[in-house]
């Protein structure tokens, strides 16, 4: 019998991110940054729509997005040297920058399914 549910992007976060974070050299990486998903993961909601028209499906959005919380990447975004810039106008300029980084997401595996 097929299994049925919503995909969760914490638990593809959960699995993913750590590495993601390795490889963007994250100050501290996951050792410093673990709680990162629990503290920051639901407030990329509002950006659903924005990440659909560009193509960046909501999990790799949400974890571009986390990089905005994490040194050196937290320079780059909000509040900058030349000013405010959005988190969602970061996170949809950087798409192709950080999306060779992220494995794809299989909306359909039983193992993020909640």
């Amino acid at each position: 019998m097929p299994k049925f549910g919503f995909f969760s992007h914490y638990k593809w976060l959960d699995v993913h991110l750590p590495k993601f974070l390795d490889d963007c050299k994250v100050r501290g990486g996951w050792e410093w940054n673990g709680g990162i998903i629990v503290a920051h993961g639901d407030k990329f909601y509002g950006y659903r729509t924005d990440f659909e028209k560009i193509g960046l499906h909501f999990a790799h959005g949400v974890a571009i997005g986390l990089l905005t919380y994490c040194h050196p990447y937290s320079k780059e975004c909000r509040e900058t040297d030349h000013g405010w810039i959005a988190p969602v106008d970061w996170i949809c300029a950087n798409k192709d920058r950080f999306l060779p980084m992220l494995p794809p997401v299989d909306d359909t595996d039983q193992q993020f399914m909640i």
